[in-house]
């Protein structure tokens, strides 16, 4: 097996390959426990990915193996003025919602291929995303019952902070927190 490429995309070239992105997602959440659910129909995933792109500090890192995209993951910094933090199920103290518009990267989506599953693909997108960012922490959520992401997540230095749901009659989500940078005071 050889090494994936990884290319990083601002928001006009993300743009360029959303159809794409749509495909792949539509291929990776065709499988159990996404099969059927209205929040990962390629539609809703599509506008997701559109409004995203629009945000301060989007990217996009893909993992090509050749001419075929085996994944991609994508995030953005939370702006200051965010309403980010308002869905929560739970109560986070003030210290920990607060944003700046530099504090915060979220990483919206990670999705891996099924052929490329099992080579660490996952782990590099989210290391190598990561390192490229200079943000203080970083925001990511999950379904509980997706595993083995959640493990992996956890493995990887993530810390459940609170739940929430992005649409009333959509999925549940753990959001997790991981500290990137050192604050200077």
């Amino acid at each position: 097996m050889r090494p994936v490429t990884l290319r990083s995309r601002d928001a006009d070239a993300t743009r360029a390959v959303l159809d794409e992105a749509v495909r792949v997602h539509g291929e990776v959440h065709a499988e159990p426990p996404f099969r059927g659910v209205p929040y990962y129909a390629d539609d809703r995933f599509r506008d997701r990915l559109a409004v995203a792109s629009r945000q301060p500090g989007f990217s996009l890192l893909a993992a090509e193996d050749g001419d075929e995209t085996a994944g991609y993951l994508y995030g953005f910094a939370l702006p200051g003025h965010t309403r980010w933090w308002s869905p929560l199920k739970d109560v986070l103290p003030a210290e920990t919602t607060e944003e700046t518009g530099a504090r915060t990267v979220f990483i919206q989506e990670i999705m891996v291929r099924a052929p490329w599953r099992g080579r660490g693909i996952a782990r590099t997108l989210h290391d190598e995303f990561l390192r490229s960012r200079g943000e203080e922490r970083g925001l990511m959520c999950v379904e509980p019952g997706n595993e083995p992401a959640r493990s992996a997540y956890l493995r990887w230095g993530w810390t459940p902070v609170a739940t929430t749901a992005f649409t009333p009659a959509g999925p549940v989500f753990d959001c997790l927190l991981k500290p990137l940078r050192r604050v200077r005071v």
